[in-house]
C-alpha cells in the first residue's frame, strides 16, 4: 500500500505543477525531485501520464512544454 501511495502523491505532484503553468520536461521533473521521489520514479509516473492522456506536449516541436489535459485535471481534483 506504501508504494501505491508514493505513486499517487508523485502523480499529484506533477499534475499539481503543470496545472500552474507549462513546463519543459527537465524543467518538471526538477521540480518534482526536489519535492518528492528520484529520477527513475519521475520517469515511470511521468510515462504513465502521458501514455494514458493526463499529460501531452503543448505543441509539436521537440522541446515544447507539457500541459495538463482535462484528463488530468479530473485526476487531480480526485488525488
Amino acid at each position: 500500500m506504501r508504494r501505491l501511495d508514493e505513486r499517487l502523491r508523485l502523480a499529484k505532484t506533477v499534475l499539481h505543477e503543470l496545472s500552474r503553468q507549462k513546463l519543459c520536461r527537465t524543467e518538471l521533473e526538477k521540480r518534482t525531485v526536489r519535492k518528492i521521489g528520484t529520477h527513475a520514479t519521475f520517469e515511470g509516473i511521468f510515462r504513465y501520464l502521458v501514455l494514458n492522456g493526463y499529460v501531452q506536449k503543448g505543441e509539436q516541436k521537440h522541446r515544447a512544454p507539457y500541459v495538463i489535459t482535462e484528463k488530468g485535471f479530473k485526476l487531480l481534483e480526485g488525488l
